[in-house]
């Protein structure tokens, strides 16, 4: 394998761009910043408006394949047709890259095949085991026939997952929790951490008064703030829960929900669900908010609360919402399975979700001490600032690129 030519463009391949989710802008977050380095590429099988634009103000080509993305059942009903057709379009692609960078299923098998036509290094970057294949406590959450479904699946093409991944040249992923599962499932060992990066010049504490208009429309109590795709990595219903628990000790908290996809049967479960504890007139839903109030709505919320518990699921593990809550002074009560961003009792509390009544009690111990929770929220400001940056993540991303 020969050095890369950094004159040529590095050719990122990812599944799709159709939602807002964290992988999706962690992709985008390293590629913008890659690109001021290097010439990059990215290529999937289909894009959103929104990422389409936002790809094009960084000025960095996004290709779309075009039809079918796996979100459709017509792809998976014809999957090995729809494989052939990204290994010819991204063969075709990569004819003029440096080398090749896949994040997600089915994108390290396409990228392997494209790399060794051409002699390319391929980088892999996992973010977890697929999800679908291999998290059974997500699976066990579907309803039995999509459990079958995704079973069958496995069987069918669980070799396309894996010789993806295991024939990369160089393996990375999010953080120590995530290469225990690659190792588990792939059988790699040589898994380099990216970790992730927050841009603490945008995610920060906000003034009174760059936060007024929101204050007003959702009043100036004791705030929640829970972020959610209703997928069942989430687990909304156990911070509608432990939302509950914190009710009784805090009566004027209020939970808002944003998401990054609707849902509207999934949504009208959960609201049954806070009708049944209580608390549905105490939920604000706010949908999907513009990337630019993020910030805005962390630094008016007391706390950020975030529930999903599968040890397997680099969403929970690793956490953007988290992470850009923190940096915007917004202690968090979070997942144990990890303490990469929360410490424990300094900047937040680490709990089991599942166990609703102590996490209840953390949530409103916060929403009952404003003193302690901007104690927290700048003690979590700090430890992000310090460690997680983009540009850290890019290096290590770059590095990867060359041969060792």
């Amino acid at each position: 394998m020969t050095v890369t030519d950094a004159r040529k463009p590095v050719l990122w391949l990812h599944s799709h761009f159709m939602l807002p989710l964290g992988g999706t802008k962690f992709i985008y977050e390293v590629t913008r910043r890659l690109a001021e380095r290097r010439p990059v590429e990215v290529m999937v099988e289909g894009a959103s408006p929104l990422w389409r634009e936002r790809y094009a103000e960084a000025g960095i080509p996004l290709r779309e394949i075009g039809g079918a993305t796996s979100q459709s059942m017509a792809y998976w009903a014809a999957f090995p047709a729809y494989l052939a057709r990204d290994r010819r379009a991204v063969t075709a692609a990569a004819a003029d890259a440096s080398a090749i960078v896949s994040s997600f299923f089915p994108m390290p098998d396409v990228a392997t095949h494209a790399a060794k036509t051409h002699g390319l290094r391929h980088v892999s970057l996992c973010f977890e085991p697929f999800p679908f294949f291999h998290d059974a406590e997500v699976i066990g959450m579907y309803p039995r026939p999509k459990q079958a479904l995704l079973a069958f699946l496995r069987t069918a093409y669980g070799r396309v997952d894996t010789r993806g991944i295991q024939d990369a040249d160089a393996l990375l992923t999010l953080n120590e929790a995530t290469a225990k599962q690659l190792e588990l499932t792939y059988g790699r060992t040589d898994a380099e951490c990216t970790y992730a990066g927050v841009d603490t010049g945008f995610f920060r504490p906000y003034a009174d008064d760059e936060v007024a208009d929101l204050r007003q429309r959702l009043g100036d109590g004791p705030r929640v703030v829970h972020s959610t795709d209703f997928s069942p990595i989430k687990r909304t219903d156990l911070a509608i829960d432990a939302f509950a628990v914190a009710v009784r000790s805090v009566p004027d908290a209020r939970l808002a929900l944003t998401t990054t996809r609707e849902d509207p049967p999934e949504l009208e479960r959960m609201m049954a669900r806070a009708k049944s504890l209580g608390v549905a007139d105490k939920i604000d839903y706010l949908g999907f908010l513009p990337f630019v109030d993020l910030p805005r709505m962390y630094s008016i919320a007391d706390v950020l609360l975030q529930t999903g518990t599968s040890a397997v699921s680099g969403a929970t593990t690793m956490s953007l919402p988290v992470k850009e809550a923190l940096a915007c002074g917004t202690p968090v009560v979070r997942s144990g399975v990890t303490g990469e961003d929360v410490e424990d009792g300094v900047s937040g509390y680490l709990v089991d979700p599942t166990d609703s009544e102590t996490t209840g009690a953390r949530l409103a111990t916060i929403l009952g001490d404003r003193a302690q929770a901007h104690a927290m929220g700048e003690a979590g400001r700090k430890r992000i600032t310090s460690t997680y940056t983009w540009d850290r993540v890019v290096d290590v991303v770059e590095q990867s690129l060359e041969p060792r």
